[in-house]
């Protein structure tokens, strides 16, 4: 897969999405590995509060403003804020673009592991704020994904063919 072509049409889809058009602030991520690179859709919409979270110990993340020349490698190697960035209220999100190895048609995500995004979206005050899987269309799945109890569902699916609505099967 060439990632940067597959980013380019994610990026060109969700730029034409009216909502995320009409979203004011927008928690999203700095692609790590096979991640999708979101990094032109924040250049295209400066206007836009972006969020970007920060790993804390416990599993949980702080979430800030995304300022590419205040990113630092944490441990890992992923880029996140600096512990110094402004900090962002998760709760004023009108939409979460979620990273993601793979996701099945249901709203199942596999991720890096750990649990951080599952964590921070059960804890969210309003689940009916759009949580959209961002992956190449390859990692869309037809089968199911294993489920834990913890496991959060995303509403939505973005790859570089098309939006996809989950559901509970």
């Amino acid at each position: 897969m060439d990632r940067s072509l597959i980013s380019q049409k994610i990026v060109a889809h969700l730029a034409s999405c009216p909502q995320l058009l009409a979203a004011k602030t927008i928690l999203a991520y700095v692609a790590f590995g096979s991640e999708v690179d979101l990094g032109s859709l924040f250049v295209l919409f400066p206007e836009k509060q972006w969020g970007i979270p920060r790993c804390l110990p416990r599993r949980q993340m702080q979430w800030h403003r995304y300022q590419p020349a205040e990113l630092i490698p944490n441990r890992r190697g992923l880029l996140e804020p600096s512990p110094h960035s402004k900090t962002l209220d998760p709760t004023e999100a009108d939409l979460i673009l979620v990273p993601a190895l793979a996701c099945d048609r249901w709203g199942r995500r596999l991720g890096y592991g750990g649990g951080y995004y599952d964590r921070f979206l059960a804890s969210l005050p309003d689940p009916s704020v759009p949580k959209w899987g961002i992956v190449p269309q390859a990692c869309l799945l037809e089968q199911p994904l294993p489920q834990d109890p913890w496991d959060q569902r995303l509403d939505g699916i973005q790859t570089e063919e098309r939006f996809y609505e989950t559901g509970i099967p």
